[in-house]
């Protein structure tokens, strides 16, 4: 998966002919996320990378399709001990927008795909309706996930709010910053809160 990463990275600073080009009538991108995460009663943390190379539309039935792929480095505290895990992600995920008003809009946004771990990877997904609020160069983000595992029982279910605003630099860079706070499925316990930033190159 480092590899995978690596070679996504290599891509996203690829010729100027690549970065020009436009595929289907859309126009690439690479989405970067780094997140911290601190799972509930001090229960451990846990810091990611995520790229997400894509394609954007302006018209359609789908707007945005991308892959996900993910590096976690995970720590956990139980009854003294600490344990240290590095799990990845793959995915893919699409959205759609829609628009309101001239400023105020939205989006729906799905996701398919696998997490590996050490011990008891499963396939999951999620879905996210979401509103957005635009002001001038900024967007005012507001989404919910419900994510959903496909195997495993319940244990990896929860849902997630997630939050913050989104700075539209110019037609090229664009810059996010997104609180999340996650609740168990079955229980509605508290499970994790984060902390995210999101830099988008469009080519």
């Amino acid at each position: 998966m480092k590899k995978i990463i690596f070679a996504a990275m290599l891509a996203s600073m690829s010729t100027s002919t690549f970065a020009e080009a436009t595929l289907w009538g859309g126009q690439p991108q690479v989405v970067y996320e780094l997140e911290h995460e601190r799972v509930a009663n001090q229960g451990g943390r846990a810091n990611a990378l995520t790229l997400y190379p894509g394609i954007r539309w302006k018209e359609g039935w789908i707007n945005q399709a991308e892959l996900m792929l993910t590096h976690e480095r995970e720590v956990e505290y139980e009854d003294g001990d600490v344990e240290r895990a590095n799990n990845q992600k793959f995915a893919v995920r699409v959205k759609k927008n829609v628009q309101f008003t001239e400023h105020f809009g939205g989006f729906f946004r799905t996701l398919v795909g696998h997490k590996f771990k050490t011990v008891g990877s499963y396939n999951y997904g999620y879905i996210e309706p979401a509103l957005t609020y635009e002001i001038g160069p900024v967007t005012l983000y507001s989404g919910y996930r419900v994510i959903r595992a496909f195997s495993n029982g319940h244990v990896n279910d929860y849902d997630l709010l997630r939050f913050g605003p989104g700075w539209e630099i110019n037609k090229h860079h664009e810059v996010e910053f997104r609180y999340a706070r996650a609740w168990d499925a079955v229980t509605r316990a508290k499970r994790s809160e984060a902390v995210e930033i999101e830099y988008t190159y469009r080519y």
